[in-house]
């Protein structure tokens, strides 16, 4: 539910830009600051709170800024919680999406072709459980609607947006975890032909291919205590650190192609190069250490990097990279 805010009093009004048929306007109070986005298709609101981590954002039609597209709560680091819905400017519901429990109903009558998909879908689940097992799949795989389907000629559509044509070509992603850790993005990636049939790719966005395992019990065995507690033990000294579940591709274009690494990254320097104009950057360096998940093993240590650069209309954070 909204938490209704009487703002009593401005402390700040920060900046009002305008360009074509852009305009921003930031405004800090007490407890909040509040950025108010207005393009040619949209009226956005964000009230970001001081002293939690929410932020409350709603969009409205810029047309007629009444009619709702879609609101809810987010994290500050850009995560949906909750249920949200989405509407069009004709007041339609296009779909109810649950992020916290990965749920999403579309309006069918809105979504042709719609049944296509999820029979596709249901077919690239029976890969993941075929080749990982149904435990895995149950309590550390998650589908987060991340669905898309092309024909001969192009994009027509995905799991949250209707399709244009029938589709020939499906790509589903998903999340996948180290139990009591956070879902990571982009995890499996599966691309799918007309009939079903799984497509190798070397395609290194979307993360295709499976990981060949001999083992018969497939799940992971490594979470982030065990893993620190082993790190310390060949040098870490348990300050500013992170955890990630990376894929590490193969890029053969083959079924099998990659395997899950989990890291638990120490970071040891950072270089800033920041300037007033151009291009501003800084570097991150990491101590990594390295562990197989499905067996908990300690693999060795590497050092990386992640590159963050942003200029005055563009910007980027890099994956962590080898620091050669």
């Amino acid at each position: 539910m909204r938490i209704k805010i009487h703002i009593s009093s401005f402390l700040l009004v920060i900046s009002v830009s305008a360009f074509g048929q852009f305009r921003q306007k930031k405004i800090e109070t007490d407890s909040s600051n509040i950025e108010i986005t207005k393009n040619a298709v949209y009226h956005i609101y964000e009230e970001r709170y001081k002293n939690k981590d929410s932020v409350w954002y709603s969009v409205h039609f810029i047309k007629d800024t009444l009619r709702l597209n879609t609101e809810g709560w987010v994290t500050k680091s850009g995560k949906r919680l909750g249920v949200w819905k989405e509407y069009n400017f004709n007041k339609q519901l296009l779909f109810t999406r649950d992020y916290d429990n990965a749920i999403c109903e579309v309006n069918r009558k809105l979504f042709p072709y719609h049944e296509i998909l999820e029979h596709m879908k249901k077919k690239a689940d029976s890969l993941i459980i075929s080749n990982y097992g149904r435990v895995f799949y149950d309590n550390q795989v998650r589908f987060d609607f991340d669905g898309y389907a092309y024909d001969k000629d192009g994009y027509v559509g995905s799991w949250t947006e209707p399709l244009k044509r029938k589709p020939t070509e499906f790509v589903f992603r998903y999340q996948v975890r180290v139990m009591d850790s956070d879902w990571q993005s982009d995890m499996i990636g599966i691309n799918l032909d007309e009939n079903g049939n799984y497509v190798p790719s070397h395609d290194r966005f979307n993360n295709y291919g499976f990981e060949k395992l001999d083992v018969e019990q497939k799940t992971f065995k490594i979470d982030k205590i065990k893993a620190i507690s082993i790190a310390k033990n060949h040098g870490l000294k348990k300050e500013n650190v992170s955890e990630f579940l990376k894929w590490e591709q193969f890029n053969t274009a083959t079924f099998y192609n990659g395997q899950f690494r989990y890291y638990i990254a120490e970071l040891i320097d950072q270089i800033e190069d920041i300037k007033n104009e151009g291009h501003s950057r800084i570097t991150y360096k990491y101590n990594v250490y390295l562990f197989n998940p499905w067996s908990g093993e300690f693999l060795g240590i590497k050092k990386m990097k992640q590159i963050k650069e942003w200029g005055e209309d563009s910007g980027f954070t890099s994956d962590l990279l080898p620091d050669d």
